[in-house]
Parts: structure tokens; sequence; C-alpha cells
């Protein structure tokens, strides 16, 4: 971030203060030359105000040089500025897996916003740089040299007095003046939550569709706008009373101040022989240096806002490069051991299973009891659905497809003529490549896509439940883990409570590995702060707390013991709900009754594997 002296950003910076320094020199001369111009008048002498005229006319060619040249230089300073602090960064997030490191491990390691901290918070910080040095030499030049014209003509007292107005005004700010910095460094951090719940919904579109979580998504995206819209809301409202000090005691105090100031030399007696005309120029060119002393202090106080705003943007990047350093230097690292491990042992899990077995038992008729009077208490549709040139939907309690057609979104047909029907309690495996239509089949079934051809009898959607091999985890508490897209009022509406969701997930982690290190109100980043194994663990307690009529259950068993697998079955016969299963794990076909087999060449076939699975 520093350069050499003979790098090109040196050069910039060079050209920088060069610009700056002739553009207080130019306000030097503009004030001569106003101040003579003034006197003419005066004198009403037609050929120098003419001549006045000219050389303000002919001082605008490099004024107007100087200003856009100033422009350009602060702009090429700030892109150079982000160039080295970006190859900088970018040498050690993209080295080796930082990257991945900074975005998948949990703990100290991880990067939260990574793409905003990168992008946008080194633009801004870069930007506030290259501008700070611009506004903190040019005013302190300022200062400088018009102090010292005007006191050759008004004597040091003047120009002391109005800066100790200023020291005084300055001080009074400061001890007014809101924290910027953290206002600034929380508008960084609230813009990046709400840009990755952007980024959440498009990477996980699939996920939250099948689960019909627009709703909850939308609740959620809009509490984050909320948040950056409240923030900004109440930033903008202290830089408005800031801004009322500033212009009344920096601007409007200033300019009576300096009134005072150049009437010294009349208070005092001193303006000896000296015609009008001398002392309309003197006035007039005191006036003009006397405006550029007060920018110029005016600036400098003004300044402190930027330096805290600058603060909170340095923060930000500080805290990445800390981050990208811990990643570097930990470098391979292995993972400490937690208690997890253990206690997530088969034998654990069966001693559980046995003391809770009668509880679960009486639980699960109840809670099943439960999800049956909730479903008879909705109205479902009863009208068919035409898809526009496709096929048929029909209303029913089971699933039933006859002579479909699945076509993929390119125009390929993966299967044909597809014909099976499942009624409840018979569970079904399907097998085949990969892409050979498996995930389309539920696609179709979901109406994520339009069923190209013949009909599918099947209940609303919200009695199909989808369970990905990588479930969703929806930005929230834990709670919010077990009853997405459900808000907890609408859990508590359907008289659910936290014990209910307790006993669903000792279900599948009777170890309590979960509520042992975290309690339902906690928000964390749970997919950072989930193992594989607790992943699944929770997306089948999500299952088990809507119970619908037919679970789809995509590999997502994979991280979990075989016992658990045993018992996420049971517990689903337990609950009444019929499954179909993604998978080609030989232990999971003793749970089902019939297989589905795609042969990825628009074939398929449909055998009844019970018998099968008992004669061996």
């Amino acid at each position: 971030m520093i350069p050499s002296f003979w790098n090109r950003t040196v050069g910039h910076l060079i050209s920088l203060t060069v610009l700056l320094w002739a553009r207080t020199m130019l306000s030097l001369k503009v004030a001569d030359i106003v101040g003579s111009n003034a006197e003419h008048i005066v004198q009403q002498n037609l050929n120098q105000i003419v001549l006045g005229v000219i050389k303000f006319t002919l001082i605008g060619i490099p004024a107007s040089l100087v200003n856009s040249g100033l422009k350009y230089e602060v702009r090429m300073l700030s892109l150079l500025f982000r160039k080295s602090l970006t190859e900088h960064i970018q040498e050690q997030y993209l080295r080796k897996t930082n990257f991945y490191k900074a975005s998948n491990l949990g703990g100290d390691s991880r990067i939260d916003n990574a793409d905003q901290r990168v992008t946008q918070d080194i633009e801004n910080f870069c930007n506030s740089l290259s501008d700070l040095y611009a506004n903190l030499f040019k005013p302190i030049l300022d200062v400088t040299l018009n102090f010292y014209k005007l006191s050759t003509t008004l004597g040091f007292r003047g120009p002391i007095f109005l800066f100790f107005y200023y020291a005084l005004s300055a001080s009074f700010k400061r001890l007014l003046m809101p924290s910027f910095g953290r206002l600034t460094a929380r508008a960084s951090e609230l813009e990046g939550d709400y840009r990755t719940a952007h980024q959440r919904l498009i990477a996980n579109s699939e996920e939250i569709a099948f689960y019909d979580g627009a709703n909850r998504e939308k609740n959620i995206i809009s509490r984050l706008f909320q948040a950056v819209y409240h923030h900004a809301t109440e930033t903008n409202y202290l830089s408005y009373l800031t801004g009322i000090f500033d212009e009344f005691l920096v601007k409007y105090g200033s300019s009576i101040t300096g009134y005072a100031v150049l009437a010294l030399p009349v208070i005092e007696g001193r303006t000896g022989n000296r015609t009008a005309g001398d002392l309309t120029n003197e006035y007039v060119r005191n006036r003009q240096l006397l405006i550029n002393l007060a920018k110029g202090v005016a600036q400098l106080i003004v300044l402190s806002n930027k330096v805290t705003s600058l603060a909170g943007l340095t923060a930000r990047v500080s805290e990445l490069l800390e981050m990208v350093n811990i990643l570097d230097e930990a470098g391979s690292a292995p993972f400490k051991i937690t208690s997890e491990s253990t206690s997530e042992s088969s034998s654990d899990e069966a001693h559980h299973h046995e003391i809770y077995e009668a509880e679960e038992k009486k639980f699960l008729v109840e809670w099943r009891e439960r999800a049956e009077r909730r479903r008879a208490a909705r109205k479902s549709s009863n009208k068919p659905t035409v898809v526009n040139g496709g096929g048929t939907y029909f209303p029913g309690d089971m699933i039933k497809f006859n002579d479909v057609t699945l076509v993929n979104p390119d125009g390929k047909v993966l299967v044909e003529k597809l014909t099976f029907e499942v009624k409840r309690n018979c569970n079904v495996i399907v097998t085949g490549p990969n892409g050979s239509g498996k995930s389309s089949l539920f696609r179709v079934l979901g109406e994520l896509w339009p069923l190209h051809h013949g009909t599918v009898t099947k209940p609303d959607n919200d009695c199909i439940l989808f369970v990905p091999q990588k479930p969703y985890l929806v930005l929230g508490t834990l709670r919010d883990q077990i009853i997405y897209p459900h808000s907890e009022e609408e859990m508590k509406a359907q008289g659910a409570t936290d014990k209910d969701l307790e006993h669903l997930l000792s279900l599948v982690d009777p170890s309590r590995t979960i509520l042992n290190q975290w309690a339902w109100g906690d928000v964390r980043d749970w997919f950072n702060a989930f193992s594989g194994g607790q992943k699944q663990r929770v997306a089948m307690a999500r299952l088990f707390y809507h119970t619908p009529i037919y679970g789809i259950l995509d590999e997502c068993t994979s991280a979990v013991s075989i016992e658990v697998e045993d018992r996420i079955y049971n517990t689903c016969k337990k609950l009444g709900i019929t499954l179909f299963t993604v998978s080609h794990r030989p232990t999971l076909r003793k749970h089902h009754q019939f297989e589905l087999n795609f042969n990825g060449e628009g074939g398929w076939s449909w055998l009844q594997i019970q018998e099968a699975y008992e004669d061996q």
C-alpha cells in the first residue's frame, strides 16, 4: 500500500501536490485582481477596468487546467491505491485454499461478507484516502499563505482572532459530533448482510422454491433492507444536525467575525490619507483573502467528519487484512477435536433410544394426529391445473404419473411415457445415472418445471416436502432452522412449542449434540456452525415438524450413521410420511417397497423390491 519513491503512485502524488500549490497561488492572484478591479471601478478608470477584465479572463485558463487536473489526479490516486491494496489482498486471499477457508470454515477463520470487503469496502476506502490528502494539504496551504498575506495589511491580531473563533467552534463540535466512523462501519456491515441475503436466495433458489419459502425469504430480505434504510436515515439525520452547526458557526459565524476583522483599520483609525479607491482595493482584496482563509479553516474543521468516516472504512479493511493473514499463517493446521465426535457414537444413540423409546412413541402418535387435524382444517385445491401447451395437474391424496414426458429447459427429453402410482405408506427409491431425470421428476412434481405432456395427480404442494443433500439453512435462529419456512408466530399459531421441537430434534439427535451447544433463540451462520451430520439431522427434524404426506429425500442421510438412518425411516413411517428416496445405498432398500429406475436413455422401469428383500 505504501509505494516506493520511483513508484507511479508517487509521481501522481507529487503532481497533485504541485497542482494544489498552484491552485492556492492562483487564488491569491485572483484576490489581487479583484481588489484592483474594485479600485478602478471606484476611480471610474475605464482603461484599467478593461485591462482588469482581460487579466481575470486570462487567469481563468490556467485555473481551469488546474481544477480539472486536480480531479484527475485524485481519481488516479484512488485507482492506484485500490490496485495496490487489491493485489496485496488477493495475493494472500487467493493463495492455495485460503479463499475456501474464508468462506466455508467456521470460527475466527471465516471472513463475513468477503465479497463486500474485497470489492466495495476497498473501493470506498481508497476513494476516501485519496480525497483526504487533497482536502488536508490544500486547506493547510490556503491557511498559511492567506494568513501571511492578511497579516501584512491587517496585522497579526485579525487573523489570530479568527483562528481563536475557529478553535472554539472546533472544540464545541468535537463534543457534540456523533461517531461517524462507527456509523460508516455499521453501514458497510448492513449493506453486506443485505447483499448476502440476495446471494443466498440465488444460490439456494431451488431448495427455497421446493420449501415454498418465497414469503419467508421476502420477510428476511425486507427486514435486512429496513435495517439498511433505518441506519441510513439515522446517519442522514445526524449529518443534518451536524450540517446545521457547520453552516451556522463555520460559514455564517466566520463571515460575521471576518467582517469585524476587516473593520479593524477603520475602528482603530489606521486609514491614514488613503483615497477611497485605495481603501476599496484593500477591503475587497482582504475580503477575498479572508474568504479563502475561512474556507481553508472550515475545510479543516469539516475534515473531522471525513476522517471519522475513513476510520470506519479503515476498520473494515484492516479486519480483512488481519483475517487473511490469519488464514495464511494457519496453513493446513488440523481442526481441533470437539466432544461432538464421541457423543455421536452409535452406542450412545442406542442407549438414549432405549431410554426415551416409550416417550417418543407417545409423542409421535400425538404429533401425527395434530398434523392430520391441521391438514383437515386446510382447504385443498379441487380444480385441475392445465399447463399452457402441456399436461395437466389433478388434485388427489396420492401421487400418480400417467404418460408423462420429462423435458429439461434445454428441450432434451429425459424420460418418456412415465407411468406409476404411489399410494400412502408405500416408499419408493429412485435410482439411475446422473442426468437421467431423477431430480427432474421432482421439479415437475413440485411444479418448478412445467409438465410437458401427460397428467400428474398429487396433493397440494404444502403436503410434499423436499429434503436435499445439502439442506438450506435460513438466516435466523436455531428454531428457524427447524420450522422453516414458518415464522415463530406461525409455529405458535398452530400450537407448536419449543418443547415439541426438542422432541422432534431428539429423534435424530438423541445425544443432544445440537441443543447442548446452542439455545433455540441463538443466531449463527448455521451453514458454517453445523457439521455435515448436524445439517442433515436438522433437515430431518424439519421434515418431522411439517409432517407432510410425502417426503422427498435426495441423498440426505449420507452424513449420519446407519442407526440414525434407520431411525429416520422408522420415524417417518410412524408419522405417516411416504418417502421418495434418491439414493444408491443398498442399506436403504429395506425401507422401500418399490424402485423407480431411469436408464439415462429415456427409458424407465418400476419394480417391487420388498419381496426380493425378504427373500435375501
